[in-house]
């Protein structure tokens, strides 16, 4: 009996050795990462707002101008960035990282609705991008344009939601289903991973492994101990922030166009109980319908054969709909 127990110590220490040496080998990894990060150059300019610098990037000149908004995601501006190379030189596009995230520094003002939309505006107002703004917001993304329109509607033309989350949500789902789709990110674990090198290797292939993505699947994970504070921080106000833009029910009669992705196989992979996938298809279509509700001058456009990255799967609808909202505010019948 004594010698298997002096194996089993023998074993256990070794394991833990192990752990230990590969944990060091992580950070040194993550320190040397960040150090070569550091390097690299952004691909847009930066603007001071309240003491803070925010990244963005600008392509086009004239009015008006396309402000996009990203989803609750580490890779901020650019989930746009090939859309924006598409879009006509004759009118203005704007990408931007939230505070914290990618190039931006986080600043001190809070992660609320009302401060992220100011810190937009100000952002829009310092680089003179031209009036009116086309707003095109995703998921979270579409949440936050909400807040931009109930408090800057003079300067809103146009409002593109594309596949948006929505704010009152609870209304819709079960309370199973809502605790699933809400149950977000584990942040302690992700903390961690970002300490010892695990995050940049979990979030590498983000993006479609396509040539035209190699520029974000390098940048993103990269930079990725830059934004995972800001995206967990987004994460601890989220239900405070949906609360709040469920007060915002209207646009007025700002043209509203809501793209909705269509695909009927697109909860497959997050959700395994065939009638919750059920209910999840029919609640999530209720909510897209119902976004209709919130201007006088609203149209849905059905994305078929695409799930909720509908900017990475079909950006040419994407792209469509700027072009034609744009027509449609500068050539008013």
């Amino acid at each position: 009996m004594r010698p298997f127990l002096k194996w089993t110590k023998r074993i256990g220490l070794g394991l833990i050795t192990l752990v230990v040496l590969l944990l060091i080998a992580g950070f040194i990894f993550e320190r040397t990462s960040r150090n070569d990060a550091e390097k690299i150059k952004p691909d847009g300019n930066f603007a001071e707002v309240e003491n803070h610098r925010l990244h963005y990037y600008k392509k086009g000149n004239g009015g008006p101008t396309v402000v996009f908004e990203t989803a609750f995601d580490p890779a901020g501006h650019l989930q746009w960035y090939p859309i924006q190379q598409e879009l006509p030189a004759s009118y203005t596009s704007v990408s931007y990282d939230r505070a914290g995230i990618l190039w931006s520094d986080r600043g001190e003002n809070p992660k609320s609705g009302e401060e992220i939309a100011k810190e937009l505006h100000l952002l829009l107002e310092k680089i003179n991008a031209p009036k009116p703004y086309i707003l095109v917001g995703h998921s979270f993304g579409g949440t936050l344009v909400r807040f931009f329109v109930n408090q800057y509607a003079k300067d809103v033309a146009g409002v593109i939601l594309v596949d948006s989350q929505c704010p009152d949500d609870e209304k819709y789902l079960s309370p199973e289903l809502y605790k699933m789709v809400n149950q977000g990110l584990p942040g302690d674990f992700l903390k961690f991973a970002n300490t010892f090198g695990l995050a940049r290797l979990m979030f590498k292939g983000m993006f479609p492994n396509d040539k035209q993505y190699d520029y974000q699947n390098s940048i993103m994970p990269a930079l990725l101990y830059k934004s995972a504070d800001a995206v967990l921080e987004e994460q601890d106000q989220m239900s405070f922030i949906k609360k709040e833009a469920s007060k915002i029910k209207s646009f007025g009669a700002i043209p509203l166009y809501v793209l909705t992705a269509a695909d009927e196989k697109r909860f497959d992979s997050s959700i395994e109980n065939e009638k919750l996938k059920t209910e999840m298809l029919s609640g999530w279509n209720k909510m897209q319908k119902d976004f209709l509700l919130l201007s006088t001058d609203s149209k849905q456009i059905l994305v078929p054969n695409s799930g909720h990255y509908i900017n990475q799967e079909h950006p040419k609808v994407i792209e469509t709909a700027i072009n034609e909202m744009v027509n449609k505010i500068s050539n008013p019948k």
